[in-house]
């Protein structure tokens, strides 16, 4: 008997349902994995840079529904505009505003952009955050999405691309990439279940969130992905129940009652 479980049919079919499930649980780790080994192999390694947390946070605040060239040349404006991150915190939010305007959504990016780094000098004295690396993980995560603007995503590059702290962070491409390999739903936060099955490996953790979104932009579009140009076809689930990479309306299988 295990666990009051006595060894009926009733029982062997219970306990076969457990070993499948742990099966599964064990491969979407194996899984994720070997989705970073392939990316890895297609586009090679991702070139890493180790950002200033406020810059980074500034950067990363522009980038929101932007092309990285246009989050670049808002920043450049906004360095070339004001000189320092100091000077725009006290700059007006007109002026900030025009200025980042080739990033797009410029008033709602302005007042983030001030407000979070207002937030900072009120809560530290100094435009600094090398303090979180003496918080814990979770500690440092509260403490950035409490900024204005900041959320999940944000906080996560900051902690990962500034920091090396173990956090992977989720934007549309890599949502969109692992829900149609069936890891994670194409609803709610993707943070948690992706930072479930990932080790505690920043280096992996950063190598997959960029070259993830790189397959996601140059490959794995919305609509009509080239599939047959993927080095995930494999093993994607999306491609395996829906059977064309043709059609227009993309789906994840999860949130179609697939896998998991």
């Amino acid at each position: 008997m295990i666990h009051g479980i006595g060894r009926s049919d009733n029982a062997l079919v219970v306990l076969q349902a457990i070993a499948i499930y742990a099966r599964f649980a064990m491969n979407d780790t194996s899984k994720i994995m070997w989705i970073a080994d392939r990316l890895v192999e297609q586009f090679g390694e991702a070139a890493m840079e180790i950002l200033d947390p406020i810059e980074n946070l500034v950067l990363t605040i522009l980038s929101q529904n932007t092309t990285d060239v246009n989050r670049d040349r808002a920043f450049a404006s906004l360095m070339k505009a004001f000189g320092s991150i100091d000077r725009v915190r006290l700059a007006p939010l007109d002026k900030i505003a025009e200025v980042i305007q080739v990033g797009g959504l410029q008033q709602q990016k302005s007042r983030s952009i001030r407000g979070a780094l207002e937030m900072i000098m009120q809560e530290r004295g100094c435009l600094d955050l090398t303090f979180l690396n003496d918080l814990s993980l979770s500690s440092a995560r509260t403490w950035l999405t409490a900024l204005p603007g900041v959320g999940p995503k944000t906080a996560g590059i900051v902690l990962l691309f500034s920091f090396n702290r173990p956090f992977f962070p989720a934007d549309t491409h890599i949502r969109r990439v692992m829900s149609r390999m069936g890891l994670i739903s194409e609803r709610g936060d993707p943070h948690p279940p992706l930072n479930k099955l990932l080790p505690a490996d920043p280096a992996l953790m950063q190598q997959l969130h960029l070259l993830t979104i790189r397959l996601g932009r140059e490959l794995c579009h919305p609509k009509k992905p080239a599939c047959g140009e993927c080095s995930l076809s494999s093993k994607c689930l999306w491609l395996q129940t829906d059977g064309s990479a043709s059609k227009d309306a993309v789906t994840s299988p999860i949130s179609k009652g697939g896998s998991r």
